[in-house]
């Protein structure tokens, strides 16, 4: 089988494989052109002001860094990063927000959160000058980030297809005692 696309390390949830090389190429050419439906479900620290909207940002890859990074206008490594989200439930100290990708770059959901000051739960790479988290909220040993939903055209049948994955015990104990908390 053949790797259509990855999530992070540490982040759980859907990842797609192609059984052949045609359905590779004709899966890869829908991520390429944007139109796979790829939702995610991430627990941020704080709460996000508005509710809901759009990131837009300009990234950039740093291979001595292993990390994504702001790009500025003129730096030909920077790429768009766009992704939709909403808080879907909000807690005293941090909230689960719904992001629905509609680009796809490496690290690209934990690097925006973080850029607006609220990097994921359990978050150890992108921080961005973000207050530590609060000893008091529940402990997650990873980033608190799950691919939840992914809908994209079957290369074989040509009928769109969609496929959800429940959250993991881990994020659901992290969620069961955050509402315990409010």
């Amino acid at each position: 089988s053949y790797v259509v696309h990855r999530i992070d390390r540490d982040t759980s949830g859907l990842v797609l494989f192609a059984r052949t090389t045609a359905a590779r190429d004709a899966l890869k050419e829908q991520f390429e052109q944007r139109t796979p439906e790829r939702v995610y479900q991430a627990v941020v620290l704080g709460r996000p002001i508005p509710s809901e909207g759009v990131w837009r940002d300009t990234l950039a890859w740093d291979p001595s860094a292993l990390r994504q990074r702001q790009a500025h206008g003129r730096d030909a490594r920077g790429k768009d990063a766009e992704a939709l989200y909403r808080v879907i439930e909000q807690f005293a100290e941090a909230a689960v927000v719904e992001v629905s990708l509609v680009t796809g770059k490496r690290n690209q959901i934990r690097v925006q959160a973080a850029m607006r000051g609220h990097p994921l739960l359990g978050e150890r790479q992108y921080r961005f000058g973000a207050p530590p988290e609060p000893p008091s909220l529940p402990h997650v040993d990873r980033q608190a980030l799950h691919a939840w939903k992914l809908g994209f055209v079957h290369p074989a049948t040509g009928r769109r297809v969609n496929y959800t994955s429940p959250l993991p015990e881990d994020l659901e104990t992290l969620l069961d005692a955050l509402r315990r908390r409010k």
